[in-house]
């Protein structure tokens, strides 16, 4: 009995964090509220989140940490791939292709790139991206390589240059994911993907500084 009352509770959180991954991807996260989450994942119980959660916020770590882990596996291929002597392009690369790998390995339809840039972009959430940055050792390794390799930045052009890459990263896998959606829309290889954002974002960390310090 116990057993299936563990098997039920585990099928229920998935589903809950399914249910919250595509609403808040759709919708945003302040338009989406727990007592609609628990009716689209098929919950006769209103109060299923904070059953199974304790609270919406912890609905949302749950669903980064279901994706969390499994880009975290392949930061750390990446960065155990990097060349000896890596410079600025080479972390780039680091930071950007194991998601967009993971993103490419997902299939369509998916939601986590839209609901990652939602939560993103909400102020009552952004913190929760952050708690989560600070616990994967792989990506504060290539952080702290970046940042190593860069030149010497003052500091509000470091701060811009931050936001910038954080936006165009998160934006651009909701864009890629949103457009796998449609059959009318040519499917560009992952790898080509890449490559794309990396050079991007490789030109904007290398170019010249012109703002007074």
């Amino acid at each position: 009995m116990t057993d299936g009352k563990t098997e039920q509770s585990a099928r229920t959180r998935l589903a809950l964090i399914g249910a919250a991954e595509e609403l808040i991807a759709l919708h945003g996260v302040s338009a989406v509220s727990s007592r609609q989450i628990s009716k689209a994942a098929g919950q006769g119980n209103n109060y299923a989140v904070g059953h199974h959660f304790g609270s919406k916020d912890d609905l949302i770590r749950a669903t980064l940490d279901k994706h969390n882990a499994s880009i975290d596996r392949l930061r750390q291929k990446a960065l155990d791939a990097i060349a000896s002597d890596p410079q600025v392009r080479d972390w780039i690369r680091c930071l950007v292709c194991p998601e967009i790998e993971y993103l490419g390995g997902l299939g369509a339809p998916t939601y986590f790139a839209r609901f990652f840039a939602n939560v993103s972009s909400d102020p009552a959430t952004t913190i929760l991206l952050y708690e989560k940055m600070g616990e994967s050792e792989p990506l504060l390794a290539i952080l702290e390589g970046l940042y190593g390799a860069l030149p010497e930045f003052p500091a509000p052009v470091l701060e811009m240059r931050n936001n910038m890459t954080r936006h165009i990263i998160v934006n651009t896998l909701a864009d890629i994911e949103r457009a796998a959606e449609s059959r009318d829309h040519p499917v560009t290889p992952w790898q080509q993907q890449c490559e794309i954002v990396v050079d991007a974002l490789t030109g904007m960390w290398l170019a010249p500084t012109t703002a007074a310090p």
